[in-house]
This record gives structure tokens, sequence and C-alpha cells, in this order.
């Protein structure tokens, strides 16, 4: 099993939760290479797999990997380790507001969309 969150780029994204999920859903990151996505979302990606080493991709960890990224022109989908749920959770929002990125975390019920700068949606 895996625990998935993502990152996205708020200025693309609606702010409502119905219209959100519904534009996320719709959005492709099937892409290895995590220069598919925005500077943000790469400078998210550089921090965030310092933590959750890469298994697929160019950056990808044949001894250390963990969580399989998938990346598009505006979202990042990380699949961690269901037993680092609750770190990958926190990790993920953290760098998000670092580097100014969307948060979504579909497994959790409170503040599973975090906007930079504008809190939740």
């Amino acid at each position: 099993m895996s625990y998935d969150i993502a990152v996205f780029d708020p200025a693309n994204a609606p702010r409502d939760d119905d219209a959100f999920v519904a534009w996320f859903q719709q959005q492709t990151a099937a892409d290895d290479d995590p220069d598919a996505g925005t500077v943000a979302l790469r400078n998210w990606f550089a921090d965030f797999s310092g933590h959750f080493p890469a298994v697929n991709g160019p950056y990808a960890d044949s001894d250390d990997g963990t969580t399989t990224y998938g990346f598009g022109r505006a979202v990042t989908r990380a699949s961690c380790p269901d037993d680092e749920a609750d770190k990958a959770a926190r990790a993920g929002r953290s760098l998000a507001a670092k580097h100014g990125v969307g948060f979504y975390n579909a497994n959790s019920g409170e503040e599973r969309l975090f906007f930079p700068g504008g809190g939740s949606g």
C-alpha cells in the first residue's frame, strides 16, 4: 500500500474544494522527470526527495528509494510508504509552504487542501 500526496501550481488550481478535486483528477502526472513541472514544483521535489528518495526517474535511488513520483506541468504526485504517512504529510505540507506551492492530501478529512499565503481551500 502507499500513501499518496500531491503538490500543485496554485496559480492554476481552483480554491473551491469540489472544483479543485475535479481539476486535480484531470491533471496528468505520468512523467518520470521532475523537469516537467514549474521551478517551484521542482524545488519542492528536490527537498522532499531528500527525505523520501525516488524509486523512479532520473533521480532514482536503487539502494534507498521508497517513493514513486509522477510529474506533470502543474502537479507533482508522491506515493510514499504507508508507515511513513504522518512524516510524509508533515514534510510535504511544510515544504509546500516553503516553496510557494499548494499541497493536497486526499487521505485527510481535515486540512487536505493547502494554498500558500492563503491557508486551506
